[in-house]
């Protein structure tokens, strides 16, 4: 495995409503050790441009309905173009005719995997050009380009931002934070979204960005997703469940892998934090990995800390242990269309008290959402109301 690991984005570009061999590729990938980023079915060339922008990939891979290719991959790399970010190199595979892949590498496409391409080959030759990719970073930061990409967070430009996030990740010390970042003037709510694996803290967080985006808040994310303890490969894929807001201007989501770290962030977290709030978002969300009742680094960073529970998952017994419930500012019941939420809340207030507020939700039909949002701002002093 290299020491940085290839972080690769794979997007279903079009109309394919199918997604299970882009699932078997991201296995495999992950499986190699790579940091896998699936954005879901469905996306634009535009959005794909603008995730593997966020995320700063080193690889951008894009499957295509059949023939689709010809005529969405030159607008791909328009779109990247237009992000200031021509030089992402891009990967598409799936039924390409041989008489199509000169055409596809003349548009700019930097690898063309036909149909009996092993995974051996796709493995090998992704991370021959992540190191590519990785040296080029190298150098640029050495010439001076990262006090630049600094200089422009505060205008929120979305490539300078995914490039000095992607520094951190490649182990920027404390010391050269505190050398670089400018002082933070920025009055930005950072919110903790933690809960336990299958709550439904990506769906939720996908319907409340639309939310603060209708009330007009620039928000940003950091969704932090676990590292395989084999490989030390990851999949991150709570984009896939915020695509609708994956084309939108306003809104900043970037993966990060656990990377070992324990108490549900990554060990960048922090510093991730602190760049985005120099870009002047709103406000910033942060997913921790699916968290146990120990896992509370997340209120080192963020106010509110806001923990999802759902109904039927442990008796008040668990509402009284030391832990998560005593770090949490605000309780979401999620999924309260099922059993049990009324007693849930019950249960919380006669345990925990009344003085946190209790919003249920049921985040994939947008229920709750509203006084959630209402809860969040008004924590941070920006409600509208």
């Amino acid at each position: 495995m290299q020491e940085i690991p290839t972080r690769i984005l794979l997007a279903k570009i079009g109309l394919d409503g199918h997604d299970r061999g882009v699932k078997v590729l991201a296995r495999g990938l992950r499986d190699a050790g790579m940091e896998v980023i699936y954005t879901g079915l469905w996306q634009t060339p535009a959005s794909a441009a603008k995730a593997a922008v966020e995320e700063d990939v080193d690889v951008l891979g894009a499957s295509f309905h059949s023939a689709a290719h010809m005529t969405l991959v030159p607008v791909l790399m328009d779109e990247l173009k237009k992000l200031g970010r021509p030089d992402i190199p891009v990967a598409i595979g799936g039924i390409i005719p041989p008489d199509e892949v000169t055409p596809m590498k003349d548009a700019g496409v930097a690898l063309v995997f036909e149909t009996e391409c092993s995974m051996e080959q796709i493995v090998t030759e992704i991370n021959a050009l992540a190191t590519q990719v990785h040296k080029r970073r190298k150098t640029a930061i050495e010439n001076g380009d990262l006090d630049r990409w600094v200089e422009a967070l505060k205008e929120g430009d979305r490539a300078s931002v995914g490039r000095v996030l992607s520094w951190i990740e490649d182990g920027a010390t404390v010391d050269d934070l505190a050398r670089r970042l400018p002082p933070v003037d920025s009055k930005t709510i950072v919110v903790g979204m933690t809960g336990a694996p299958g709550v439904g803290k990506s769906t939720l967080i996908g319907r409340l960005l639309k939310e603060l985006r209708r009330r007009g808040k620039t928000v940003g994310v950091v969704a932090v997703d676990p590292v395989s303890p084999i490989t030390g490969g990851a999949l991150l894929g709570d984009r896939a469940r915020m695509t609708m807001n994956a084309g939108d201007e306003g809104v900043f989501l970037r993966s990060a892998a656990s990377r070992g770290e324990l108490g549900g962030l990554a060990p960048t977290t922090g510093a991730m934090v602190e760049v985005l709030r120099r870009s002047n978002v709103d406000v910033l969300l942060i997913e921790t990995v699916g968290a146990g009742q120990n896992d509370v680094t997340v209120r080192q960073w963020a106010s509110p800390v806001v923990l999802l529970l759902m109904p039927g998952a442990g008796d008040s017994l668990q509402l009284e242990k030391a832990g998560i419930t005593e770090v949490a500012d605000v309780f979401v019941i999620n999924k309260a269309d099922l059993p049990g939420a009324g007693k849930l809340e019950a249960q919380i207030t006669e345990t925990l008290g009344s003085a946190r507020p209790v919003v249920q939700t049921v985040a994939s039909h947008g229920q709750g959402i509203e006084e959630l949002a209402e809860v969040i701002l008004r924590h941070g002093g920006k409600s509208d109301t």
